[in-house]
């Protein structure tokens, strides 16, 4: 193997796969990085068996090959070197690379490129495509509501829907639910219905930060295959029965608040400095054109905010997770949004004001006076 390109673009690369690096493995290979040529560059990847990442770097190739560098040192090498052509090279069938850059010079150990782990083949059953910036504002107006719990596998993914010229991201910790739908400009080529692990997901919306154009859904051998030029995300898929969350979602509302979405965030945002409980309680009431917040922690203290509303239907106090509130306000993007809510102890909805595509559903907290 014997390449050369950009300090720069290489950097980017490596920094890109790294994620995909596993730090707790009992398999060295997984904490190495594959560099591949390609006709026109090279192509690095890097995995821990659940989620991999692909990305291809534009390089002269003056001999084709393979070989693993550990991803550690890998990064710390191109990140010091100077904005100049690096230069990598490795004897055929060697585990030895030489990583060359204006007057450094670097001779890195690998492993054998046999050992490590063969991922699916990227051409499988072709799904759908949905535009890169979209997709990363689904991941982010959705990914804050997966579960932590490790118990129940099923809820520490987003559920990902194609069907037919929709597409829909679903997620739920059992006390909130986040709901983010899309038209797509072309039907689905396939309907599924899959939950993707949320570290999957962070690092993918992390991938698509300014990148255009469309991104490609594929299914091979039980993973799901995101690819956009010159990226590819492979990502094992979480068994089991994602919950009905149509259900939890309320079809209807006894009092209905219109608010300023910006304002109603600082509010939350000053009212929860004394939320200091287990829950975070911040307590909710709208009257007139008036909708104020109250927190109380013995201990602590409390505080009162009120905003400027416009409501209708009956006065409904209610109490909410401060930071599960502001989960919502900060990804919702929308400057005005809707406030529903349907009685003390059952769920309250938060929905942008001009369009139907985004539903948050969020469980009260029981208090006691």
């Amino acid at each position: 193997m014997w390449v050369s390109c950009p300090q720069t673009a290489l950097l980017k690369a490596v920094q890109l796969v790294g994620r995909a690096i596993s730090t707790r493995t009992t398999m060295p290979i997984l904490g190495y990085v594959m560099m591949e040529t390609k006709k026109d560059g090279i192509k690095l990847t890097a995995t821990d068996l659940e989620l991999a990442m692909q990305v291809e770097v534009a390089a002269e190739v003056k001999q084709s090959g393979q070989v693993t560098l550990p991803a550690r040192i890998l990064s710390e090498i191109v990140g010091n070197l100077p904005t100049a052509i690096v230069e990598i090279k490795a004897p055929e069938g060697s585990t030895q690379t030489e990583i060359s850059c204006e007057t450094s010079h670097f001779e890195i150990l690998g492993l054998p490129a046999t050992d490590f782990p063969t991922l699916p083949r990227a051409d499988g059953d072709a799904v759908g495509e949905v535009d890169a910036d979209v997709m990363r504002m689904m991941i982010n107006q959705t990914i804050f509501a997966v579960s932590g719990d490790e118990t129940r596998p099923f809820l520490t993914g987003v559920y990902a829907v194609l069907d037919g010229a929709e597409a829909k991201f679903v997620a739920t910790d059992g006390g909130r639910l986040a709901l983010r739908k899309v038209q797509l400009p072309q039907a689905a080529r396939q309907k599924i219905g899959v939950i993707v692990p949320a570290k999957a997901m962070q690092e993918l919306a992390r991938a698509l930060a300014g990148v255009e154009g469309a991104v490609q859904l594929g299914m091979a051998d039980n993973q799901l295959v995101f690819t956009v030029p010159g990226l590819r995300v492979y990502s094992r898929l979480i068994s089991g029965q994602f919950p009905n969350y149509q259900q939890v979602i309320p079809q209807e509302f006894k009092q209905r608040i219109r608010v300023q979405t910006e304002r109603l965030l600082r509010a939350v945002r000053r009212a929860s400095i004394t939320a200091r409980d287990s829950a975070n309680v911040v307590r909710v009431r709208a009257e007139g054109k008036k909708l104020a917040l109250t927190s109380n922690t013995p201990e602590v203290g409390k505080a009162r905010e009120e905003v400027e509303v416009t409501a209708e239907g009956e006065p409904i106090e209610a109490a909410f997770n401060a930071r599960y509130l502001m989960d919502c306000l900060n990804n919702i993007e929308a400057d005005e949004l809707f406030f529903e809510l349907t009685g003390p102890l059952s769920p309250g909805a938060i929905r942008p004001a001009h369009h139907s595509d985004y539903v948050y559903v969020l469980a009260p907290v029981r208090v006691y006076s």
